[in-house]
């Protein structure tokens, strides 16, 4: 049965805090790279890698209670996933832009919507996933 309290909150509450601080660390990088003159395209490259940097951390640590030393295969899984997601997140935006005559903040919001939901389905069944199905 699924408890629901302050202490303990489920997997997904988790992970969706973790996002929001991961998507401000995302937003905050783009658009002051952007205000820089960086491409879109350069800034959500960076801008996304510095997320995932802190993505990893929260995630491993918080959402997934993983309390092993950190090993090869799962921070290889937890780039892949998110390389994944970067390339999927990035179309998405440029087809927002350049499909849609969406401004940017819009586009940027819809790419990043649009990856959290990818994001979490792969990072919960394969990357910090308990079990037999990991080996």
């Amino acid at each position: 049965m699924l408890r629901l309290t302050l202490s303990n909150p489920p997997k997904f509450i988790k992970f969706g805090v973790t996002g929001v601080m991961n998507t401000a660390v995302d937003f905050i990088i783009f658009f002051i790279l952007s205000s820089l003159g960086a491409t879109y395209y350069n800034a959500q490259i960076m801008s996304y890698s510095a997320g995932v940097m802190n993505s990893y951390f929260f995630n491993r640590t918080w959402t997934f209670e993983q309390k092993d030393r950190i090993n090869k295969k799962e921070f290889i899984r937890f780039v892949t996933v998110n390389l994944i997601t970067l390339l999927l997140s990035t179309l998405v935006l440029k087809l927002s832009l350049q499909q849609g005559n969406l401004p940017l903040l819009f586009g940027k919001v819809i790419a990043t919507l649009f990856g959290m939901g990818i994001n979490y389905g792969m990072v919960s069944a394969w990357v910090f996933a308990k079990g037999e199905e990991l080996k």
